[in-house]
């Protein structure tokens, strides 16, 4: 779709309402709702997270692409497994906790297998330790999304030596502090190294209360290897 065929006032709605407060049942009743328009509305703002989360997995993963087995979480409508395919990865997994936007993931012909998932640290995935050779936390990480402290799922999934690629954006807060904290705690027992760091100007556009700036803000990409 072109982007002046883009409902902008809508799709300003649509994303005032994702920064706002929800408690879990609301954030997955709205993206229900929002599944159809997801993709074009997150480009008013410029989001490009899974453009600069695929990229920098495109630039550090050193196994065999083909045969790698990929777990997207949350996959969302599938943008990641798009470009990640595009990049020589074939098998996808996708978890996600909207079942319309899983619809949306399934009609891409992308994924083996998707599963409707509420991840949290109380809800672990139902998959069996050491299964993935990436796993993919690309958007999922933001604020009133997938909580800090996941993180040990994230790494209990991921086979010894894969990858685990997360993106988040360059934001004083909270949630980001702890995560980073729980980034180098695991980093600091031996669970996983540091493969690349990757800081981004112009992440994407800044919401403000009014609506959506000019002025963008900064992100960051992670990629860990499990040891």
């Amino acid at each position: 779709m072109d982007k002046s065929e883009i409902d902008v006032a809508a799709a300003t709605t649509n994303l005032l309402t994702l920064y706002s407060e929800m408690e879990t049942e609301e954030n997955v009743k709205f993206y229900n709702s929002w599944a159809q328009d997801y993709e074009q509305h997150m480009s008013v703002m410029g989001y490009q997270a899974p453009r600069f989360g695929v990229e920098t997995v495109d630039s550090a993963y050193l196994g065999n692409r083909e045969s790698a087995l990929v777990l997207d979480v949350p996959c969302g409508t599938g943008l990641v497994a798009e470009g990640l395919q595009k990049v020589g990865f074939k098998n996808f997994h996708g978890i996600d906790g909207s079942e319309r936007m899983l619809k949306i993931a399934e009609s891409k012909g992308l994924y083996q297998s998707l599963t409707h998932w509420m991840v949290t640290a109380d809800n672990p995935l139902p998959i069996e330790s050491g299964s993935y050779d990436l796993v993919t936390v690309v958007g999922g990480l933001a604020q009133q999304h997938l909580p800090w402290d996941i993180l040990p799922e994230m790494l209990r999934v991921t086979k010894s030596g894969g990858c685990i690629c997360f993106t988040l954006r360059a934001e004083e807060s909270d949630h980001r502090c702890k995560l980073l904290a729980s980034i180098q705690e695991f980093v600091n027992k031996g669970l996983w190294e540091k493969v690349v760091e990757r800081y981004v100007d112009k992440w994407q556009k800044e919401m403000l209360p009014t609506g959506v700036a000019e002025e963008y803000v900064d992100g960051v990409v992670g990629v860990y290897r499990k040891k």
